[in-house]
């Protein structure tokens, strides 16, 4: 987080995280379109990701104008530099899951790699305001977000169902960690 204490505004980064082709990209095309904004991105062979983007949500906590910056990582190992170097100053993570059966493994991989991914700058997940979204609600192979729960959310987290191809539950997914932010922001402010 980035604190301006003479303009009174803090600025928190928020970072979409997880597998290849699980919908972070969609996420944030999605938020940025209802708010017409502009973001940068570049393909790659397999998906297209978008490493920063100035999507912003402003909100008020305490004296305090906050506002959101949402980067997205890679999911294909071969970035996993740049994907560690966007963690970087990261406030809060939405962990998007793809909710097919036959991508439950690569799921639980990625939870593994996002806490190796905040150990690197002295975070854990406990500590991280972290949401789950379990995307791709809508394909024939999604598996109950019973087992879904059991099985990739080992970290105890908030997690929301989603469609991000079709904009169902994007915005509930980015007021959650929102909310998880500014309460740790607020609880910090006391």
């Amino acid at each position: 987080m980035i604190i301006d204490h003479t303009n009174k505004s803090v600025k928190f980064k928020v970072v979409y995280h997880g597998p290849a082709l699980a919908g972070k990209t969609t996420n944030v095309v999605q938020i940025a379109k209802k708010r017409a904004q502009d973001i940068l991105s570049f393909d790659t062979k397999q998906e297209r990701t978008i490493v920063f983007d100035m999507t912003k949500e402003v909100r008020q906590i305490g004296d305090f104008t906050a506002s959101f910056i949402i980067y997205t990582v890679p999911g294909q190992h071969i970035y996993s530099d740049i994907r560690k170097m966007v963690m970087r100053g990261v406030d809060g993570v939405v962990f998007v899951a793809d909710s097919s059966e036959s991508k439950l493994k690569e799921n639980k991989e990625f939870i593994e790699i996002l806490a190796e991914d905040l150990k690197l700058y002295g975070k854990t997940v406990e500590d991280t305001p972290i949401v789950i979204q379990y995307n791709k609600r809508d394909v024939e192979e999604a598996l109950p977000i019973e087992a879904l729960e059991r099985e990739v959310n080992t970290i105890g987290k908030p997690s929301v169902e989603a469609i991000a191809i079709e904009g169902v539950g994007v915005e509930e997914t980015l007021d959650k960690i929102i909310s998880e932010i500014l309460e740790r922001f607020g609880r910090l402010l006391k």
